[in-house]
């Protein structure tokens, strides 16, 4: 068995109630990160918080190739003479850099100031190194939108001490964005951001957390809040808890005809299949497609643990969907297909309500 990765997820405890705006509600969402982490081959941890000396941390930097004094950046030098700094500039104070802009930020960053004074990213760099030589595999930083753009610069500053993606994260939660239906105009328009308590009423949590899970961390979450949470095929979470529904409804009714017998409390189970429902009246076109895509789901979730990606859940589920809705229209309940419904059942029950925190609920009227 493989060993777990010992992963540190360093978020912010922010209540919702201590939310001045629904548009960051998003943020408040770190017990799924947790969930999802613990389904797959992670340890979440609290390591202690380390209290490294920014002075001494530099010192072990001063030698390395990715760090550089100088009285300014390689960028501001470009254009100038190459010899500048033993020349023009020789007697100038100087900054200590780091040369993040050799992993896609704009420039190379400050470590500490000509006047002595230490960036709050050499703090935060030899905390995160702390961590990750003491305590941990790997961390995960969640942060909300009001962070800016520390993401780029922390983490090539990360990738200039040789951590890599796999090691490191830092990840800014970008909002959500309302929407709604405009009657008059027939289209979608985008809509001021609500109060929270009253953009939970209108929608319901369920659905908030859907939709703000189902784009990545990283991108604005758009909500339509005309068909969200509403008991409508325009929503994305009721095609998908619909599809659930329906594969509860058609094993009911396989037990109902002596197919299979059920066992509904708790975790649902064909507890047997009786010698005369073993037959196999015909192969459904889209039964393979949809054995490949239940096969794929571990490594959908290892993915999606890795990456903190809830969305490729969301779209696994979403995928799953369409396959079934093909599979339903020739399905012939027999035993075989019967243990494939469970299998696709428990998929989306384990993904909605065991890593995402979301209601499967057998929804009325669906059969």
């Amino acid at each position: 068995m493989t060993k777990p990765h010992l992963t540190y997820l360093d978020t912010l405890p922010i209540r919702p109630e201590q939310l001045t705006s629904s548009a960051d509600l998003r943020f408040t969402f770190t017990g799924t990160f947790k969930s999802l982490l613990q389904q797959t081959n992670h340890t979440p941890i609290a390591p202690p918080k380390p209290t490294p000396n920014p002075e001494t941390f530099l010192k072990t930097l001063k030698t390395h190739s990715k760090i550089y004094q100088a009285s300014m950046s390689r960028q501001f030098a470009a254009d100038l003479p190459p010899d500048i700094e033993q020349t023009t500039l020789k007697d100038e104070p100087k900054d200590w850099f780091i040369k993040t802009a050799d992993f896609r930020d704009d420039c190379d960053r400050v470590l500490q100031h000509r006047n002595g004074e230490y960036t709050q990213l050499l703090k935060d760099l030899a905390i995160y190194d702390q961590i990750l030589q003491e305590h941990c595999d790997k961390i995960i930083v969640l942060r909300p939108s009001n962070y800016g753009k520390y993401d780029v610069l922390i983490n090539a500053a990360m990738q200039c001490l040789g951590y890599t993606k796999e090691q490191f994260q830092f990840i800014i939660v970008q909002p959500i964005k309302l929407y709604a239906f405009h009657k008059p105009s027939q289209k979608i328009h985008p809509i001021p951001d609500i109060a929270t308590d009253e953009l939970i009423k209108e929608i319901g949590m369920d659905a908030l957390r859907w939709h703000s899970f189902r784009v990545p961390l990283t991108g604005v979450a758009p909500i339509n809040i005309s068909t969200a949470g509403q008991p409508t095929p325009a929503d994305s979470l009721y095609r998908v808890q619909a599809t659930h529904a329906r594969c509860c409804a058609l094993l009911k009714r396989a037990a109902q005809q002596g197919i299979i017998e059920l066992d509904t409390n708790d975790q649902w189970q064909i507890t047997a299949i009786p010698p005369s429902s073993s037959e196999n009246p015909g192969d459904n076109p889209h039964t393979l497609t949809l054995t490949h895509q239940l096969q794929s789901t571990p490594q959908i979730l290892e993915q999606s643990a890795k990456e903190l990606a809830p969305n490729l859940l969301c779209q696994h589920l979403e995928t799953l969907r369409e396959t079934c809705e093909l599979w339903f229209k020739s399905l012939t309940l027999d035993a075989e297909n019967c243990t494939l419904l469970l299998k696709v059942k428990q998929t989306f029950f384990d993904i909605l309500q065991n890593v995402l925190k979301i209601q499967a609920a057998e929804l009325a009227g669906v059969n």
